[in-house]
């Protein structure tokens, strides 16, 4: 599946009761008995007349195990599209996140649908934050269950970029599971759709074989020039409209920045690849025309890398006086705003930018492989300083490699000077690394003994999440004060029904 991740801050629980019912659906019509090349097995005992018929194919997005202000599918909603632009396949999406009972919702959508296939998509496997440890993953089995007691029982595909980092082992763990999708899925999947009775000659899937899970090797990454543009939308942005900033469109896949924690560049690819900017304001455009989109964010690694591709976006923008309709926000690199940039973002909607330093020194940054350096930080802190058109907010990590007892107080100084200086206008977040594969943190962390080779990165249960977030041994105990003085001060503002950043 397309793989956009929603950001790093976990926003608070919301009560069953306030989350909405959403299926969304859409069919393209039947060009003149066009057939796909395959059907799933169970289909080959149907009615011959049935055989001609596209396949019925059902979305679903993984039930978090929990309610949380849901974030829109952009992900699936971009599969979707793509399917129902280039094949004659039926697609359905069930969002379980914003129905108020995930399960029998899950229940009625196969009852009324009777997919061939089901995709899951599955975006994380936990929160990452270490305050917040919870599970996602240990709500797969369970649907993949529900999904197979069915009858006839459909083929089960998973996919997503919280499949996509742990895919061999969530194979393993579910046996229901059919076929996985690794990385993007728009040609992969589609691929897989019209060679169900060859699966093994498809790219980019896991698989059963002999017993085993196998993989037939690496998939293709979307070409962006390809992206269904024109097609409508398969999943309706209502139910996401009165959370601020849920809807997200893309702008951007494919990441070169070399940050020692991140899977962007393992996901998809390390190379960045561009939205036609008309055509991502043009997406904008219809959503708020609509749909009455108030506030959205901009799906990229990182949104002004390049800077001349952001810059056009935001030309285009107010060009359509777009900035006048509609708040977004986007994640920046400190190192490539400038102030020519800042003010053309505001112009064009931008209500907060955000970063993701993840350190503030300089050798600690080197360290974390990022490209920004500490006058980078301070620079973009003295352009919200000079204008309050915006808000900022910075996320860094707790107790990162290299940190020494010096750059933890001068993080400490910048979080209360922040405060101090820009109020509310300014939020904070900071958290410990969550250990992923595919990153040069868990070679450090086996490096330094922290973990051991073998130890698994995806659990078997909630409780295991604890030992998988990296503390350096230097500053781990004031990493931890400064965690306890965090966390009182951010469940005092929540009881206050303040801002949550720090």
């Amino acid at each position: 599946m397309p793989h956009l991740r929603c950001e790093r801050r976990v926003s608070p629980i919301l009560r069953e009761g306030e989350i909405r019912e959403s299926l969304g659906h859409w069919r393209r019509p039947h060009r003149g008995g066009r057939r796909p090349a395959c059907y799933p097995s169970h289909l080959a005992h149907q009615d011959p007349q049935k055989e001609t018929q596209p396949l019925k194919v059902l979305f679903v997005q993984a039930f978090l195990g929990r309610f949380e202000p849901p974030v829109f599918p952009a992900g699936l909603n971009a599969l979707g599209r793509y399917l129902a632009m280039t094949t004659d396949h039926s697609v359905s999406v069930l969002d379980m996140n914003v129905e108020k009972a995930p399960y029998r919702a899950l229940d009625r959508a196969l009852a009324e649908q009777v997919p061939d296939v089901v995709g899951l998509s599955l975006r994380n496997v936990d929160t990452t934050q270490y305050r917040d440890r919870f599970y996602y993953f240990a709500e797969v089995p369970k649907i993949a269950k529900a999904v197979k007691r069915r009858t006839p029982s459909p083929t089960l595909v998973i996919g997503g970029p919280g499949f996509s980092i742990y895919a061999h082992e969530i194979m393993q763990a579910v046996d229901a599971i059919d076929f996985g999708v690794v990385s993007e899925g728009e040609r992969t999947f589609a691929s897989l759709l019209e060679r169900l009775d060859d699966p093994q000659s498809v790219p980019g899937i896991l698989l059963r074989r002999d017993g085993h899970v196998d993989n037939t090797g690496p998939g293709e990454l979307f070409d962006l020039s390809n992206y269904p543009n024109e097609a409508p939308f398969v999943v309706s942005p209502k139910p996401y409209l009165r959370f601020p900033f849920s809807v997200g469109v893309e702008s951007s896949r494919g990441c070169a920045q070399k940050c020692i924690y991140c899977v962007y560049p393992f996901l998809n690819g390390p190379r960045v690849r561009l939205r036609e900017p008309t055509k991502v304001v043009g997406e904008v455009e219809s959503l708020i025309e609509e749909h009455g989109l108030k506030t959205f964010q901009f799906i990229a690694p990182v949104f002004n890398i390049p800077p001349a591709h952001s810059e056009a976006i935001c030309r285009e923008m107010v060009r359509r006086g777009l900035g006048r309709r509609a708040r977004w926000i986007a994640w920046f690199a400190e190192r490539f705003l400038s102030k020519e940039q800042w003010d053309l973002a505001v112009e064009a909607g931008c209500a907060e930018f955000a970063f993701s330093p993840d350190a503030l020194t300089d050798s600690v940054l080197a360290k974390m492989g990022k490209v920004s350096r500490q006058r980078d930080i301070e620079r973009t802190f003295q352009m919200a300083q000079q204008d309050a058109r915006a808000v900022v907010s910075y996320n860094f990590f707790i107790s990162p490699p290299g940190e020494r007892w010096r750059d933890f107080f001068k993080l400490l100084r910048f979080f209360i000077g922040s405060k101090l200086k820009l109020r509310s206008r300014c939020r904070v977040f900071a958290s410990y690394i969550r250990v992923e594969p595919h990153t040069a943190i868990h070679e450090i962390a086996v490096r330094e003994g922290i973990l051991s080779p073998n130890d698994p990165l995806l659990p078997a249960t909630q409780s295991g999440l604890r030992r998988l977030f990296y503390m350096n041994r230097q500053t781990r105990l004031l990493g931890k004060i400064f965690g306890a003085i965090y966390a009182l001060k951010k469940m005092l503002r929540r009881l206050l029904g303040r801002d949550t950043g720090v």
